[in-house]
């Protein structure tokens, strides 16, 4: 479980700030990173989603898709981390999925193992993706205070909006207008940041 000084030492670090901490070997930085892109990796996990995949097999991916963008990013000035974070975290969903489809005839010997997994994944101990990996404890008090802080109806405009729907969709869904709905995941946003 993580401390509170944890989250407020690094709350106001920038994300190329957390990226250069981890490097030197800070690993609590990845998990902070990690923590600010949940939902990111949680609308590209439901992106993918099909029937043999399971979502926590997305997400883990994804995990190490924003692992790898942590460990290769460049300060080269052509696009900002979260630009760059966001296709390797699709790269490495789009890769998975091609191959568990590749392996459907195979249903018992559907799983690879890491070494197979992780090549393009630096290899040195300190950044191994195990090490830095939130952990599924640490993601459960996450969306469990998610649960408790939203509201309804921030709560099902978010939720909806994981699953790839535009606001126009969740308006209808929901029989609120499209402001509302932005309305709505600002706060749920704004209540996510006060936590990570």
């Amino acid at each position: 479980m993580l401390c509170d000084d944890f989250y407020d030492s690094l709350k106001s670090v920038s994300d190329i700030g957390l990226v250069q901490l981890y490097r030197n070997g800070d690993q609590a930085a990845f998990q902070q990173l990690a923590m600010r892109y949940y939902l990111l990796l949680k609308k590209k996990a439901a992106a993918f989603a099909c029937s043999i995949v399971e979502s926590d097999d997305l997400l883990q991916e994804g995990l190490l898709g924003l692992h790898s963008a942590a460990c290769t990013f460049s300060e080269d000035g052509r696009a900002s981390f979260r630009t760059y974070a966001e296709v390797c975290i699709r790269n490495r969903l789009s890769s998975y999925v091609r191959r568990m489809n590749s392996r459907k005839s195979r249903i018992n010997d559907n799983c690879a193992p890491i070494e197979e997994i992780s090549g393009d994944v630096p290899s040195s101990p300190e950044h191994e993706p195990e090490n830095a990996m939130i952990s599924a404890e640490e993601l459960d008090e996450l969306e469990k205070y998610i649960r408790e802080r939203l509201s309804k109806t921030e709560y099902s405009v978010m939720s909806l909006y994981i699953e790839g729907r535009t606001y126009e969709q969740i308006s209808k869904a929901l029989g609120i207008s499209v402001k509302s709905c932005d309305n709505a995941m600002q706060r749920a946003r704004k209540k996510i940041r006060d936590r990570i």
